[in-house]
């Protein structure tokens, strides 16, 4: 899954807090994670590729890159 898809909460520093600090409840983005697998089709999609040719990407890689074979 997209880490820029995910919400996230920003709250005040507390004391003891640094510059930097980041808190992630792993266990509970591994289930969301297990959420969203359970509604994805498994892969290789139709042709064998692992995305289709037409997908739009900033920087596309060549064909050969989308094939799982």
């Amino acid at each position: 899954m997209h880490a820029w898809h995910q919400r996230v909460r920003v709250v005040k520093a507390e004391p003891g807090d640094r510059y930097g600090d980041v808190v992630v409840d792993t266990n509970r983005s591994h289930e969301i994670y297990k959420e969203w697998l359970a509604k994805t089709k498994p892969g290789p999609g139709p042709g064998g590729l692992r995305r289709p040719l037409w997908f739009d990407r900033p920087v596309k890689p060549t064909p050969d890159a989308y094939r799982t074979t």
